[in-house]
């Protein structure tokens, strides 16, 4: 797990502490007040690269596992219980499907009413895709040529992306349209879900979020099956308890905000409503841009530029 300092905590939690040391030496008078014991720049960046990314690699994570058992579903045997299948890209995956018909569950495809369970061992849907591991739960609601609505349960469903493994467990609900054009699959809809536990292991730390009242609308483009680039907009809420304390942000999206294949943010601008604090982050190809309300009485009272890949080294 990732260890913060106390000038890490939610500028609430920070004050608290201030005072009560200032209080302890004779002091907190002289004018002391909360709008001067300021977000310091290094947890505002800590905030913002994960509101960038923590979002995005879970519900790329999700995709992933559901692209995945699309892939598997087409090359089950003719049984529906509790089959082992080798994955097309590698791996292999234990399938069980319920529910449908007799002749629905042998086509391939998912059809409204099917229920399956997949259970992957280090499964890639292509060749180049990312490894799955665990458990994937997913019932259609819904299905046609060209849209599904799927409801899913995770259970220790982990992910090896770029960035690091991300592991999801809790349900999601995903509306799904896809259109393909030769080898290329473009991806689009809603991804909702009450609460996910999100654990993640990035820069080498270990740490656990939880995103909770998730709206997002997501978008990605596939080539061979193999993730390009991927876009979302919405909002969420991002949590986190660490061992010096715990935080909890929402987090809007300006418009689109856009990813590499390797996760990066590329272009877009999102902010983080803290309970005392507002930052706005926005990103280009290089350089990414912070500032710093303090009191969310909207005037800005720090703001600072930094490489995009040195505010994602504090991510995790």
């Amino acid at each position: 797990m990732h260890s913060y300092s106390l000038c890490h905590l939610p500028s609430h939690a920070f004050t608290l502490l201030c005072a009560a040391a200032l209080t302890a030496c004779g002091g907190g008078g002289g004018g002391e007040t909360p709008a001067t014991l300021a977000t310091s720049e290094k947890a505002a960046t800590e905030y913002s690269a994960n509101s960038s990314v923590v979002a995005n690699d879970a519900t790329t994570a999700v995709d992933t596992s559901v692209q995945t058992a699309q892939a598997v579903v087409a090359t089950q045997p003719p049984s529906v219980a509790s089959v082992p299948v080798a994955c097309p890209g590698g791996g292999t995956a234990l399938l069980t499907v319920t529910g449908g018909t007799p002749t629905s569950v042998l086509n391939g495809v998912l059809e409204t009413g099917e229920i399956y369970q997949l259970v992957y061992t280090n499964c890639r849907g292509a060749a180049g895709a990312a490894a799955v591991n665990g458990t994937l739960a997913m019932t259609v609601q819904s299905a046609s040529a060209t849209a599904l609505s799927l409801s899913l349960g995770t259970t220790d469903l982990a992910v090896a992306l770029p960035r690091g493994t991300v592991k999801l467990t809790g349900s999601v609900n995903r509306q799904l349209s896809n259109t393909t054009t030769g080898s290329t699959t473009q991806l689009a809809g809603q991804i909702s879900t009450p609460s996910l536990s999100v654990a993640t292991q990035f820069n080498a730390r270990n740490s656990v979020f939880t995103l909770s009242n998730v709206n997002i609308t997501r978008q990605a483009t596939l080539q061979n099956n193999v993730l390009q680039s991927t876009s979302y907009s919405g909002t969420h809420t991002l949590s986190a308890t660490l061992p010096n304390g715990a935080f909890s942000y929402t987090v809007s999206t300006q418009g689109n905000v856009n990813y590499s294949a390797t996760g990066v943010p590329t272009s877009g601008a999102w902010s983080l409503a803290l309970p005392n604090t507002l930052i706005t982050t926005s990103v280009n190809s290089t350089q990414a841009s912070i500032t710093v309300d303090e009191g969310k009485d909207g005037t800005i009272d720090r703001s600072f530029v930094l490489p995009v890949i040195t505010m994602l080294e504090s991510a995790g």
